[in-house]
């Protein structure tokens, strides 16, 4: 399908992308049980610090640029044996990704609206900080965490159901 060299440098791609996701989810997981004692905290440990360099990027970030990378480049290496499966199974992965990215859209939409909601009451309250919204009880998930990640899956879902889409003749989801 492609050359020796776009493989090389998927394979790169893959692997580096790879790498920083699962050392932000060690990172966060750690971190998160030395502060606080458990892993309830992981998506504010991911947003509450800015590494490598301050005022740049937060580690949920090169998470969610890094799984949607790894996502793709992995994609484009199996492309070849993902378009030999049976088509009943390519259909139902289709089916799924694009399930999967409804919800994760509907995710997102609701995060936003919250965080708005939770911002407003801030500026009336003057104490703005847009990186401490959580939401909801049992389990606060940090809405800056909540809202990357599920980014990252409705991007990676929806390619998905463009990829495999284009894999067949029929093009229907």
């Amino acid at each position: 399908m492609f050359d020796e060299k776009s493989k090389r440098m998927y394979r790169l791609v893959a692997w580096v992308s790879g790498i920083t996701a699962l050392a932000v989810v060690v990172y966060g997981i750690v971190s998160a049980v030395v502060t606080t004692g458990s892993v309830g905290a992981f998506g504010s440990t991911l947003v509450n610090i800015e590494f490598p360099l301050p005022e740049f990027a937060k580690p949920i970030s090169y998470f969610s640029i890094a799984s949607v990378a790894f996502f793709y480049s992995e994609l484009k290496l199996w492309e070849e044996r993902i378009a030999r499966l049976p088509a009943q199974v390519r259909s139902f992965l289709r089916l799924f990704g694009f399930v999967v990215a409804f919800a994760s859209a509907y995710e997102v939409l609701y995060n936003f609206m919250l965080w708005g909601a939770f911002f407003t009451i801030q500026v009336l309250q003057a104490n703005v900080n847009p990186n401490t919204a959580s939401c909801c009880l049992p389990v606060p998930w940090n809405l800056v965490f909540a809202t990357k990640a599920f980014s990252a899956l409705f991007v990676i879902s929806g390619y998905s159901v463009y990829f495999l889409r284009g894999l067949d003749r029929d093009r229907t989801i």
